[in-house]
């Protein structure tokens, strides 16, 4: 399989999950401001957008969400989501409600003009996008009972998407203070070892 993402961004939980299941994969990593990259993606991918998973058979998978459910899926020996229907239904949800409700915004805040013109709009539009993202991680953290890992004792592919956003805006400082069940969680998901080395190679 092949990888495509950037350092740092949503393909790093990709990266994790992919080497907790043992798949082998070839990373396609390039950086932010390489235009000729990005055009390359879009012949493979036309929204041209990271992460994006190629399959053995050729088979393009995008969305990061998506890609999650599916590495999940086609690993049950990795046990990447819960046994329990209940808690395997919790990951479904907040997979999916990260995914849309805090990945979303911060896609908005980081290109507003691509959504509206003019400053005064954009302006406006990123600070809705932030404050839609707390509340997003606020209702998170009042409905979570972290033991330690997010759904129980092992950790999840939930585990891994989470620990990854919380990297992006609102940041560290006001996840420490508004989130702290949910940040416990993550420091505890960051000490993994597959997890700590991804992050090695994609954050700072």
């Amino acid at each position: 399989m092949e990888l495509h993402g950037c350092k740092g961004c949503g393909s790093s939980a990709i990266e994790a999950l992919l080497e907790m299941a043992g798949m082998p994969y070839e990373r396609r990593v390039f950086e932010w401001d390489d235009r000729e990259a990005w055009d390359r993606l879009r012949a493979v991918n036309p929204m041209a957008q990271v992460p994006t998973l190629v399959l053995d058979d050729g088979t393009i998978v995008t969305e990061s969400a998506g890609i999650v459910l599916w590495i999940a899926a086609h690993s049950p020996e990795a046990q990447l989501l819960p046994a329990s229907d209940r808690e395997r239904a919790l990951a479904y949800r907040w997979i999916v409600s990260f995914a849309t409700n805090v990945y979303g915004p911060i896609i908005v805040g980081d290109f507003p003009s691509r959504w509206v013109d003019g400053d005064a709009a954009q302006d406006s539009l990123k600070a809705k996008a932030l404050q839609r993202l707390r509340d997003a991680w606020i209702a998170f953290e009042t409905s979570i009972e972290p033991r330690p890992y997010l759904l129980g004792d092992r950790v999840s592919a939930l585990d891994a998407y989470v620990a990854m956003i919380s990297r992006w805006r609102p940041g560290r400082a006001w996840l420490e203070e508004h989130c702290p069940k949910a940040m416990a969680s993550v420091t505890v998901t960051e000490a993994h070892p597959v997890i700590a080395s991804v992050w090695a190679r994609n954050f700072d």
